[in-house]
């Protein structure tokens, strides 16, 4: 019984420290495209883009489409799903590789817009969920 209490602590132990590292190292991230360029001088860089429209001027049902699409859960949760979140994660731990992702409308907003669209471990499955 003793062993398998030791077992389980190491392997909890393990998975905070691996937790731990993965925030860090997304923090790590988040700070340096922050200081490569302010959060708000990206906001005005993106305003300025042919594409950009108002939250306010795509309609209503296009927006209610890509909510069920994208993230149907985006009404009941603070931008991260930690169940869609945790899936994802345990699928490309799984599979060694990126397979799927995990993220929510917010993180996909907060990922294209702060780091710029790029596919790593880290920004599928931990940089914006560090940001947040």
């Amino acid at each position: 019984m003793k062993l398998v209490r030791r077992i389980i602590l190491v392997i909890l132990l393990i998975i905070i420290v691996v937790v731990g590292s993965i925030i860090y190292m997304g923090y790590q991230m988040y700070q340096d495209a922050i200081t490569k360029t302010s959060i708000a001088s990206r906001i005005e860089e993106l305003k300025k883009d042919e594409n950009y429209i108002r939250f306010s001027e795509i309609p209503e049902h296009f927006r209610n489409a890509i909510v069920a699409v994208e993230d149907h859960r985006f009404y009941t949760h603070n931008g991260i799903d930690i169940i869609t979140t945790t899936r994802s994660m345990m699928e490309n731990i799984k599979e060694k590789e990126i397979v799927a992702g995990g993220s929510t409308i917010t993180q996909q907003v907060r990922k294209t817009s702060l780091f710029y669209p790029r596919t790593t471990f880290y920004s599928k499955n931990c940089r914006t969920i560090c940001c947040l």
